[in-house]
């Protein structure tokens, strides 16, 4: 991996804590984009933890593993379209937990603008035991 120092954070941006050091009070942080960035101690409220982040902060990202809880909400989130997005941030793996329910009905919500995006055909190749998803 190249590192490039440099500083240009903005609200989104996720990276790796690579170093801290205690005696400086400082800390080094490796950005997706490979931007290393130095941080000391006195501003580290400016970081969050992401531990889980949400569908919409995930645009535009991939990961290795993504796990989608699939449980009920308001009907204009839980959409076709936003179950696309969701597991298609996966590179390698897409782990659904919740109702089984609830993830039938976002399938069949396509209130937003209908997209040609194998949505069917990707969960019958990832998920074992959906034959009733034939549609």
């Amino acid at each position: 991996m190249t590192q490039q120092e440099g500083t240009g954070v903005f609200n989104g941006d996720m990276g790796v804590i690579v170093e801290i050091d205690d005696e400086e009070q400082k800390i080094k942080v490796c950005f997706d984009d490979e931007r290393l960035v130095g941080y000391d101690f006195t501003i580290l409220d400016e970081l969050e933890p992401a531990y889980a982040i949400t569908i919409h902060k995930s645009q535009g990202s991939e990961f290795p593993v993504v796990i989608l809880p699939v449980f009920p909400g308001p009907s204009v989130l839980m959409t076709r379209n936003l179950l696309y997005t969701a597991i298609t941030r996966a590179r390698e793996l897409v782990i659904l937990v919740g109702n089984r329910d609830c993830l039938f009905e976002m399938i069949m919500n396509d209130r937003e603008t209908k997209r040609n995006s194998d949505l069917a055909e990707k969960l019958r190749k990832c998920v074992v035991g959906m034959d009733w998803l034939k549609q």
